[in-house]
């Protein structure tokens, strides 16, 4: 019952990054004439294609710095993250 919610949770993740690139990829054909704005969006867009390559290889979730889980929560508010709130607040504070 554990493995299907959290298939669940992936597929509504994935879904939810493929939606969100798209939606990037949009506003960067109207971000043509904005260098700066172009940039972000790039940046934005890599991280839902790095996001979601970590979903089909198995490692969605895990931080980059500890390897231990992400929270839930921290990833459903924001899907790309790649650390854990422990290690983001060290970084933070280095």
């Amino acid at each position: 019952m554990l493995a299907l919610a959290e298939d669940r949770f992936l597929t509504d993740c994935r879904k939810q990054l493929i939606t969100l690139h798209e939606i990037l990829m949009q506003e960067l054909s109207r971000a043509v004439q904005d260098q700066k704005s172009q940039t972000g969006l790039l940046v934005e867009i890599r991280q839902c294609e790095e996001a979601i390559k970590r979903i089909d290889n198995g490692h969605f979730g895990r931080c980059k710095v500890c390897s231990e889980a992400i929270e839930l929560n921290r990833l459903k508010a924001e899907p790309t993250v790649t650390t854990c709130l422990s290690c983001a607040a060290d970084r933070h504070n280095s």
